[in-house]
């Protein structure tokens, strides 16, 4: 969560921090001064941990790209919590989009999302969120209401808390929310940083997993939920003591496994995302107070206290207060290199049971303490005082005699005026008993004086301390409702959405159910037609067997009357061997009883025949003669079970007349009364049975109608699947074909680099032979006019010659300069690629753009020294070969 957050620092190192770093206090008691590391410590006990927390951290920093941040599967009541940062220059957002991966339909009630301001400062975001879960607290009642619900199809996926569509991060800046949900069975969960405006459905078929950070806090997590209670009650009479929390050892982190990681075990060191609910109760007789101590390094979060009172005029009555830490109390977070911060949290009585509510505020620290300091220790009277020499027989103002010495006081130790309570008493001339009264009247009036004046600026920094907590609620309140109203809205803008997508979706369902039902209605029609034709068949046959099942009836009862008086007459002709009589009553009945199952055999083996037969006459009958036969086959089977039960009736009957004979008239009673009742039962089970016939027939139809729509749902089910595939396949086709698509933009981006490359130097190459034939051309010139001029200078002094000697008649003069002709040149050496001052050789962002650039050729022989004549190639070429051509861009 923060750069401190794996750190739990002891208390001796963090108190060594705090003497070093030269730690500004912020302190609402001097813990040190009343003992705080002796208070005795009240570990808490682990009560119950409830519902799935699926945690998204890590990566806490995103970036270079964003890509699916913590997936995992929720199962009935769950949270999903997401804290992370934009280190990506363009604004993003975070998207949760539901998968359900069952083959059936999944309902989920969206209970409570909550998300913080996107902002650099961490604290604040983390503060922010604290907050919000305090004030608009998860409603667990068995009659909560979610704020909305969907329905997800089998493979289908949703996007839920669509109010980060409209929520941008912005780069360098944190974002945190929560959304609590209950499902009727298992859904995936991915937790997603993606681009503004891109579909987050979509995105989810694609978007890469990014890895875990060192901090590996991510994962799928069980006890979103933990109540803990501290068993020992806290005794006001005993001192200070104190209940800490999130240390890893009384209040251990929870485990999980990160389901991108095939499942591998994570730990959330620190439970970020788990609302506490801490119980502790109280005893004593004096009032204590309640502090918040940070541990483990800056914290900055709210709580809600909740005091029961349990003893006094109150008792039984409730109150409640929450606390901000951080923010509003003019600091940014609490307990920055130093465990000896605090803020008081309220004062109560002993006897109070406090119940503590609160979630680890983001990017804060743990462990934390709760320190409970009873109010004599908190608000200790320290008085000093100073000792007056008095002789034993002097009296004081009262006349009683003194003891000696006198112990008067002269104010609270420390104090600034402590110096003045010294009276000089070198210079007086009283006896010492009126000195020791003066002194003590003066004292008396000092400390007098001293607690007017302490009174009065008490009561003036109370005023003050009360206007401005009226101020802060006046402006907490006004946020509050500014807030509420902003929920409402927010409320009504979704309420007015999702009745739209209802009133849709009520529409879709309309045009179905209307079209199933005209397909139904003719389906319906042609079953009734078969059925009528079946209906009077089975009329026919049911009244034929309601004759052949009374005689069966009739017989029956006859032959069970006359099994009664048989058994009558036997018990009376056999009471002397009772025991013999009930073996063979119990051979007769076992005898009776194979009878009767080999006769229900054979009337259900007659019974099937007919069936069959039926089934050949016609098909529609056919079912439901396997109907009738399965309850006449249940009747069967329950007429073999009554006979049973009564037959066990007759032979514990029988058993107890041999035990009791004075019991045997009762007996007697008793079974002529289950007879009736048996005879009762029986008509009403007759009655049941034909009521039972007639359901049968209408849970026929009602498990085709299910088939048929069974069938139905499976085709859709089919369908959905089908849709969901080519959705993800057109989906990764789209992707593929972007990703070839930037590839060839690429590799022609980098041929027409080439190509341009390829065309700048043919230019270059075309250009230095131009020069190259140039000054030839204009060194064959310069030679040309030099050699005419030569000869025509050579034929003037000859011309003014009468007779030329031999010498003279040589071409060559010592004082004619010479003349070299350049050496040819080969196509080779024309063609050779020149050295220039090309772009390339500097870094990237020193290029100059190539496009339109236009060079003039500026040589280096003509240009300033045209004036000079003559001219010798040898001199040209010299200059060629030192100084090649320089190409100069127009225009500088």
């Amino acid at each position: 969560m923060f750069s401190y957050k794996s750190k739990y620092c002891v208390a001796a190192a963090m108190a060594a921090m705090a003497a070093l770093t030269g730690h500004v206090e912020a302190r609402d008691i001097d813990l040190q001064s009343i003992g705080y590391f002796q208070f005795s410590p009240l570990p808490p006990s682990l009560v119950s941990q409830t519902d799935t927390l699926l945690l998204s951290d890590s990566p806490e920093y995103v970036g270079p790209v964003g890509g699916t941040l913590s997936a995992g599967t929720i199962n009935g009541n769950g949270r999903i919590y997401f804290y992370h940062v934009n280190e990506m220059d363009q604004p993003h957002k975070i998207a949760i989009v539901l998968e359900n991966q069952s083959a059936y339909p999944n309902t989920v009630h969206v209970m409570r999302q909550l998300k913080s301001v996107a902002t650099p400062d961490y604290f604040a975001a983390g503060r922010d969120l604290s907050r919000k879960d305090l004030e608009h607290p998860l409603d667990e009642s068995p009659n909560a209401r979610p704020l909305y619900s969907l329905s997800i199809p089998p493979q289908g996926r949703q996007l839920i808390f669509s109010d980060l569509e409209n929520t941008p991060v912005y780069q360098d800046a944190l974002f945190t929310g929560i959304v609590d949900i209950k499902t009727e069975a298992p859904i995936f969960a991915r937790v997603m940083m993606l681009p503004m405006g891109m579909d987050a459905v979509d995105a989810s078929h694609w978007a890469k997993n990014l890895p875990i950070d060192e901090i590996q806090l991510r994962g799928t997590y069980t006890g979103s939920k933990r109540n803990m209670e501290v068993a020992t009650p806290f005794d006001t009479t005993l001192g200070g003591a104190f209940v800490e929390i999130g240390n890893d050892r009384e209040d251990m982190f929870i485990n999980g496994v990160d389901e991108m990681q095939n499942k591998a075990f994570v730990r959330d060191r620190g439970n970020y995302g788990v609302s506490y609910t801490l119980k502790i109760p109280t005893k004593g007789n004096e009032p204590f107070r309640l502090y918040f101590n940070p541990l483990g390094g800056p914290y900055s979060g709210s709580f809600t206290v909740k005091a029961l009172h349990q003893q006094g005029a109150r008792r039984g009555q409730t109150d409640t207060r929450t606390y901000h830490i951080g923010g509003a109390d003019g600091i940014s977070a609490l307990g920055d290199g130093t465990i000896l911060d605090s803020r008081i949290m309220g004062n109560y009585n002993a006897g109070d049971l406090l119940t503590l509510n609160f979630m680890p505020a983001g990017a804060s620290n743990l462990p934390i303490r709760f320190l409970l300091i009873p109010e004599s220790l908190a608000n200790p009277q320290k008085h000093q005082t100073i000792a007056v020499n008095v002789p034993k027989d002097v009296k004081d103002s009262l006349g009683h005699p003194t003891q000696g010495t006198t112990q008067i006081p002269v104010g609270p130790i420390g104090s600034k005026d402590s110096n003045k309570g010294t009276v000089d008493t070198t210079k007086s001339t009283l006896t010492p008993s009126k000195q020791a009264e003066n002194i003590a009247h003066e004292e008396t009036k000092k400390l007098s004086d001293k607690a007017a004046a302490d009174a009065k600026k008490e009561a003036q920094l109370k005023k003050a301390k009360d206007a401005e907590e009226a101020l802060a609620r006046k402006k907490a309140e006004e946020a509050r409702i500014a807030a509420e109203k902003a929920e409402l809205a927010r409320k009504a803008a979704e309420a007015k959405h999702a009745e739209v997508e209802r009133k849709l979706a009520e529409k879709a369902e309309a045009d179905r159910k209307a079209t199933e039902l005209k397909a139904a209605q003719e389906a319906q029609a042609a079953k009734e037609k078969a059925a009528l034709e079946a209906k009077k068949a089975e009329e026919m046959r049911q009244a034929e067997e309601a004759k052949r099942l009374e005689a069966e009836r009739k017989a029956e009862l006859d032959r069970k009357v006359a099994e009664a008086r048989k058994a009558e007459e036997e018990r009376k002709a056999e009471m002397a061997r009772i025991e013999a009589a009930r073996k063979a009553e119990a051979d007769r009945l076992e005898a009776a009883r194979k009878a009767e199952e080999a006769r229900v055999a054979a009337e259900a083996k007659r019974l099937e025949e007919e069936r069959r037969i039926e089934a050949a006459r016609i098909e529609a009958a056919r079912k439901a003669e396997e109907a009738r036969v399965a309850a006449e086959a249940k009747r069967q089977e329950e007429l073999r079970k009554a006979e049973e039960a009564r037959i066990a009736a007759e032979a514990k009957r029988a058993e107890e007349l041999r035990k009791a004979e004075e019991a045997r008239i009762a007996a007697e009673a008793k079974r002529a009364e289950e007879v009736r009742r048996a005879e009762e039962a029986r008509r009403i089970e007759e009655a049941r049975r034909a009521e039972e016939a007639r359901k049968a027939e209408e849970v026929r139809i009602a498990a085709e109608a299910r088939k048929a729509e069974q069938v139905r749902l499976a085709a859709e089910r089919a369908e959905a699947e089908r849709q969901a595939a080519e959705a993800k396949r057109i989906a990764e086709e789209r992707y593929q074909a972007h990703l070839e698509a930037e590839r060839k933009a690429e590799e022609a981006r980098q041929q027409a680099l080439a190509q341009a490359e390829v065309e700048r130097k043919a230019k270059e190459r075309a250009e230095a032979i131009q020069r190259v034939k140039e000054q030839q051309e204009n060194a064959r010139r310069r030679a040309e006019l030099a050699r005419q001029q030569i000869e025509a200078e050579r034929k003037a002094a000859q011309a003014a010659k009468t007779g030329p000697s031999f010498g003279e008649l040589d071409d060559v003069h010592e004082d004619t300069p010479s003349v070299t002709i350049p050496n040819a040149v080969s196509i080779d050496e024309l063609t050779k690629p020149r050295p220039t001052a090309s772009q390339n050789t500097r870094r990237r962002d020193q290029r100059q753009p190539q496009q339109n650039q236009q060079y003039a050729q500026q040589n280096p022989m003509t240009d300033g020294q045209q004036s000079q004549a003559p001219y010798s190639s040898q001199q040209g070429q010299q200059n060629d070969d030192q100084n090649p051509p320089k190409l100069y861009p127009m225009g500088h």
